[in-house]
């Protein structure tokens, strides 16, 4: 499978703002998938070097289910709105 780059037009088109290209706290990656694979990781191992930590991050990766990913995916309009609320200021106390 190919990405291909996503125009910032197109982004606006569809959320009707401007995308804020560097913000973690409305990356689904950044704000779920990576404490969702350090719990994996760190839950279930104990990492012997940075070799043995790059098979074991392969291995978990892989067992990350659809569904952690859809329900990271399923915040994304609630933590929109709280950002823009808040002016750009934290929102993950509202998540707890």
């Amino acid at each position: 499978m190919k990405t291909r780059p996503l125009r910032s037009d197109a982004l606006i088109h569809y959320f009707g703002i401007n995308w804020p290209p560097n913000s973690p706290r409305l990356n689904p990656v950044d704000y779920s998938i990576w404490g969702a694979l350090q719990q994996l990781v760190y839950r279930r191992h104990r990492i012997r070097g940075v070799e043995h930590l790059k098979e074991v991050v392969q291995t978990c990766w892989k067992q990350i289910g659809q569904d952690v990913i859809n329900r990271a995916i399923g915040q994304f309009h609630k933590r929109l709105s709280l950002v823009v609320a808040t002016g750009g200021g934290d929102i993950e106390h509202r998540f707890d």
